[in-house]
């Protein structure tokens, strides 16, 4: 049936513009140094409103701010070492294919996976 077919979902922004934004960190993020040179980090955690005002009416929180840590992997924390606010995302996958030795696609993909990520939780935010 046409009338429930789902439509594909068109991309907001081309390719080309998405590897050419540069991620910035957000400032209020903690990094935690972590043996063998990887990286944990603590970001502030964003509360909807309504769960605010019921874990609040419950006795389950105190209004102070939350946090949420994520500890990155050897590949994670070669791609957090590149982001400088500086570099675009296309140089980051560029590095990162050289630097493990995989196709340039392939380091695309797992670049942009990972910035798509930690951009979801608020930790890296993109500029043009």
């Amino acid at each position: 049936m046409a009338l429930f077919r789902n439509k594909p979902i068109e991309p907001t922004i081309s390719r080309t513009k998405a590897l050419s934004m540069v991620p910035v960190k957000n400032l209020e993020v903690a990094i935690i140094p972590l043996e063998e040179g990887l990286v944990q980090l603590a970001y502030p955690l964003a509360v909807k409103p309504w769960f605010g005002r019921l874990a609040e009416k419950v006795g389950m929180w105190d209004k102070r701010p939350m946090t949420k840590t994520v500890e990155l992997d050897e590949m994670g924390t070669f791609v957090w070492d590149l982001i400088d606010g500086e570099r675009s995302v296309r140089a980051i996958a560029e590095a990162f294919a050289v630097h493990y030795e995989v196709q340039p696609r392939e380091a695309e993909l797992s670049v942009t996976t990972f910035i798509k990520t930690i951009g979801q939780r608020g930790i890296i935010g993109l500029k043009e």
